[in-house]
């Protein structure tokens, strides 16, 4: 992007220190953090002192304790596996690096030109490089933020993401975070890993360097650096999303001697019966991934993508490949890949750069060809 920038930019903490030397900025961070906490700490307060009190007690708080089975099976993963993970990020990044801010910057939720995903939301802000210049940070938002990038939003709630502050690494990741301009203290703190910072410009880019041809996939540091994270967030959620259900489903049985809240336990074992062999079968999936990129090297080839119904096809080296066993979807711009393992065979896909890999197959067209 090499549009004049007519936006003034703002650095609230000086070129030789950091955001967190703002007091404002730790008020905000604690205040948002406690928030989880408290969440946290009043669901497991409230399971503790309900396992040890009487049935006769139980009975006389049944709609607390479906209030709290509800927040804890929703607020506890949320905060644990987003939350508190954002806050520790957050406070890394605002430690080693200063705050800038720009006053009504262009921002958008979709259509940006150096966008891979149609639906990236972006911002743009002074290039430190030339500050004259923009240079979109390029990211997915959570849906506080979503509500207010709208073009059909209210005026009073697009005001309160006016001020656009942000600091961290502009190729990788950063903080931002949002307030009116009358406002000199940040909220809604979040971290946020840049679209474009591992990634090419474009998936139509073919300038990518590859890695080192001698190493394995996993070995390049955007692939692992992804592979990693899917493995501690699906595993961690395994961990800590399913005893929970497990153990609210014991203490309704043990509690409940007449039987009223049998439909909450019939629920929880749905419940666990459909997802959680899902559940199990992704983890399985991408530990198979990571086997597979760690035996093989990516190596760039063509490729011309089309779709059949909800299907994407992938031709590769005269063989047509499909996504696996979801339907995630390779960018349609991309007119080469990277790719890990034989076509002929369960392999690994990227758009250039590595940093989103998807399990392809051969389709069945193919294999009933062979």
């Amino acid at each position: 992007m090499t549009d004049q920038l007519p936006l003034g930019e703002k650095d609230l903490t000086g070129m030789a220190g950091v955001a967190w030397e703002d007091a404002a900025t730790r008020r905000a961070w604690w205040r948002q953090t406690g928030r989880s906490l408290l969440i946290v700490g009043v669901c497991a307060a409230w399971w503790t002192w309900y396992s040890g009190t009487t049935v006769a007690v139980r009975e006389r708080v049944v709609w607390l304790t479906v209030a709290f089975f509800l927040a804890s099976l929703i607020g506890l993963p949320l905060h644990l596996l987003a939350e508190l993970p954002n806050a520790w990020r957050v406070r890394r990044l605002l430690r080693a690096h200063p705050w800038r801010t720009v006053d009504n910057p262009r921002h958008g939720l979709s259509g940006h030109a150096r966008a891979r995903n149609v639906n990236d939301a972006w911002f743009e802000v002074p290039d430190p490089g030339a500050p004259g210049r923009r240079l979109p940070l390029i990211m997915k938002v959570p849906l506080w933020w979503s509500r207010r990038m709208e073009r059909s939003a209210p005026a009073d709630r697009r005001a309160q993401i006016a001020r656009l502050w942000y600091c961290g690494l502009l190729d990788d990741q950063v903080v931002i975070a949002a307030s009116r301009t009358a406002q000199e203290a940040p909220r809604r703190l979040r971290h946020r890993y840049l679209r474009h910072g591992l990634l090419p410009d474009s998936p139509e880019r073919t300038d990518v360097p590859l890695p080192d041809p001698a190493g394995s996939a996993l070995s390049h540091p955007a692939t692992a650096h992804v592979m990693r994270r899917r493995l501690i967030n699906r595993v961690a959620a395994l961990l800590l999303v399913w005893p929970a259900v497990l153990a609210v489903q014991i203490a309704e049985i043990v509690a409940d001697e007449g039987h009223d809240l049998i439909g909450l336990v019939v629920l929880g074992a749905l419940f666990e019966v459909t997802l959680l062999p899902v559940h199990v079968f992704v983890i399985v999936a991408t530990r198979r991934m990571t086997r597979r990129l760690a035996e093989h090297p990516w190596r760039r080839v063509d490729c011309e993508i089309r779709s059949r119904g909800n299907q994407q096809l992938i031709k590769v080296d005269g063989r047509t490949l499909t996504p696996s066993p979801f339907r995630a979807y390779v960018d349609q711009r991309a007119s080469r890949l990277w790719i890990a393992g034989p076509a002929q065979g369960p392999c690994v896909v990227s758009v250039p750069g590595g940093a989103e890999p998807i399990g392809v197959a051969m389709s069945t067209t193919d294999n009933r060809g062979r």
